[in-house]
């Protein structure tokens, strides 16, 4: 966790420059204020706002500020800036104090002048491995009795010693038949600083022909999904892994903000490539890439995927699945996608 953090408050919202030029006023716009649009063009920065979270993120080069409306706080890499009076907007333009361009501007092309080489940010180090249901909770259970745990798992602790062989830290949310709720997969997931969370599961159709394989990322949350108890307390788990200023609440918000931008993305990418190399590699048909409010994609704070090796309720397809060669193949293939992914970072 603590590697993303600090790979989106450098790499990820990239932001502006650059020294003061002339700046012509809108009409409504007082002297004192500046249109943060008209120095986005000016700058050439590019410029966006999320009308949900009332996030401001501004981008250029290889740094990164985030700001929100109503609020006097700008993170710039990891260093917060307080301004002398909060963003705003007037006639649907956001509005930025005059110390906007000093101290965030000017600030941000010193960074630039002395960061021009190209540098890896961080790599992935740490990944959850979560096997499906376990214990009381079989999952999906096919023709002949095969339950979605068992496979799983098997799955699960293949990936995990291939992924180890190539220097990541594992860590299993379950190593054996039990039951685990989906919160504490979630909160393991949050105490273990993850780069990335994926989850492997089976899948179950009323129509037995159905078969494939498919691969889920989290589809955009709306303000109730986004405070989400259990979503909030892995935030403050994270905050204070982080030691943040207790009760600095924008500061957190800004924070919370980036993760789940970053965390779409991102998983959204992992998603396409790992269920083109499982599907191909397995000789599958490929359901493609798709998007689900699941609960472990729900109330991760990284970029999480979840896996849906096959249908047990397919008869070709279980009987594939009963099998450990099928199962090491599947482990391989999306072993291959994580380190394709985890290359580019």
């Amino acid at each position: 966790m603590k590697i993303i953090f600090k790979k989106i408050l450098l790499g990820l919202c990239v932001l502006l420059i650059s020294g003061c030029a002339t700046t012509h006023h809108k009409k409504g716009i007082p002297k004192n204020e500046f249109s943060l649009k008209e120095l986005c063009d000016q700058y050439k920065i590019a410029y966006s706002l999320d009308p949900v979270s009332q996030n401001i993120l501004l981008t250029r080069g290889a740094s990164s500020a985030s700001a929100l409306i109503g609020s006097d706080i700008v993170l710039l890499d990891n260093q917060k800036i307080i301004l002398s009076a909060p963003l705003k907007i007037k006639r649907g333009v956001v509005i930025v104090p005059p110390d906007f361009k000093t101290r965030v501007l000017d600030a941000l092309v010193a960074k630039i002048e002395v960061s021009k080489k190209d540098y890896t940010i961080h790599k992935i180090k740490t990944i959850v491995v979560d096997p499906g249901h376990g214990g009381k909770d079989p999952g999906a259970i096919g023709p002949s009795g095969l339950h979605e745990k068992v496979v799983v798992l098997d799955i699960a602790q293949k990936l995990s010693t291939l992924l180890k062989r190539q220097g990541f830290k594992v860590v299993m949310t379950r190593d054996s038949d039990v039951f685990i709720p989906l919160k504490d997969r979630t909160v393991i997931a949050c105490r273990a600083k993850a780069d990335l969370f994926v989850s492997v599961h089976a899948n179950a159709h009323d129509k037995r022909s159905v078969n494939g394989v498919e691969v889920y990322s989290l589809k955009a949350l709306d303000n109730l999904e986004l405070n989400e108890s259990e979503r909030l307390d892995n935030h403050d788990i994270l905050f204070k892994e982080m030691s943040m200023k207790r009760n600095d609440e924008d500061l957190k918000r800004i924070v919370s903000d980036m993760l789940y931008m970053y965390k779409q993305g991102e998983s959204a990418a992992l998603a396409t490539e790992t269920a083109q190399t499982t599907a191909g590699y397995l000789d599958a048909r490929n359901l493609g890439a798709k998007t689900s409010h699941f609960f472990v994609l729900r109330n991760t704070l990284v970029p999480a995927i979840l896996v849906e090796v096959g249908y047990l309720t397919n008869p070709k397809e279980e009987s594939l699945l009963r099998t450990k060669s099928y199962r090491e193949k599947i482990a391989q293939a999306i072993a291959k996608s994580i380190i394709e992914y985890a290359k580019d970072k």
